[in-house]
């Protein structure tokens, strides 16, 4: 019997195409009526529904390992107007740059600012190339970046 109920479960997983991989609550999925498919019960301690959804928010990535580029460190009274206005200034500088790719942080005492969200370390030495003029005490950074969009370059066929 539960072994039937199992194969029922992923048949209608596999088959229904209604289970997104970003969606997480399968249990919530499973006990929705489907049009032309059977219907699935599910008995189980409310507990469970915290469980997994405890395990999913502990898993949750908001980024990936990544290179940045560290434009500017300063500490003293005026240095978080200096990392403002060399974020400014970058802007000006490269246009087509998205601002939001722009980081400015503060750690005890330093006032840092970086720019960019590398994957590799090629693509981060490539615009650190561009920008060293500018910027000479720039250097290329380990951080945790956003997932980076991709374009169809990126992407192996």
């Amino acid at each position: 019997m539960t072994r039937n109920v199992f194969f029922a479960i992923l048949l209608i997983v596999f088959a229904a195409g209604s289970v997104s991989a970003q969606s997480c609550d399968l249990f919530y999925q499973l006990n929705e009526k489907q049009p032309d498919y059977g219907t699935i019960t599910i008995s189980q301690d409310a507990m469970l529904f915290q469980l997994v959804d405890a395990y999913v928010d502990a898993n949750k990535r908001d980024g990936m390992k990544g290179y940045r580029i560290q434009i500017y460190s300063g500490s003293g009274q005026n240095a978080r107007a200096t990392m403002q206005a060399t974020s400014q200034q970058f802007l000006k500088n490269f246009p087509d740059f998205d601002p939001a790719q722009v980081y400015p942080e503060y750690k005890t005492p330093y006032f840092k600012l970086c720019v960019g969200d590398f994957r590799s370390r090629g693509e981060a030495n490539a615009f650190y190339h561009k920008i060293r003029e500018l910027y000479p005490d720039s250097y290329v950074v380990n951080s945790k970046i956003k997932f980076p969009k991709l374009t169809p370059d990126d992407v192996m066929e």
